[in-house]
């Protein structure tokens, strides 16, 4: 009988720590402190890899919304570089070809990325599009 207890006692224990691992927000993942080019990069890598939360993670926290879209194709023959560049702010422009390209994107073939960033943290996406 004391078995049969220690095993219920374990087995609720077991799936209290289930349930508080579940309904837990794990951390976003973490953006490498980089160059504006190298992060614009890296934020595409991440939507080629339909890695939502490391897409997001490369936002300001409040501009994470602006990837509600990410999972409609994929981004190749991608060239960025840097339009400008001061200690918190930056601009860079990536051209792109797309696999899967949405109907609303058919003669898009570059966005410009704004970012900002708090020294020495990351830089982050506060704004894509064209101009």
């Amino acid at each position: 009988m004391r078995s049969v207890r220690r095993i219920g006692a374990v087995a609720a224990v077991t799936v209290t720590l289930m349930l508080a691992a579940c309904t837990s927000s794990a951390a976003p993942p973490r953006v490498a402190t980089q160059s504006p080019v190298n992060t614009a990069l890296s934020w595409f890598k991440a939507i080629n890899e339909h890695n939502m939360p490391l897409a997001q993670a490369h936002f300001a926290r409040a501009d994470r919304n602006q990837m509600e879209w990410s999972d409609s194709g994929s981004f190749y023959d991608l060239r960025c570089r840097l339009i400008a560049q001061a200690m918190t702010t930056s601009q860079v422009r990536c051209t792109f070809m797309m696999h899967k390209r949405p109907i609303d994107m058919l003669n898009v073939t570059y966005w410009s990325v704004s970012m900002q960033r708090k020294p020495p943290g990351p830089w982050l996406i506060t704004g894509y599009g064209q101009p």
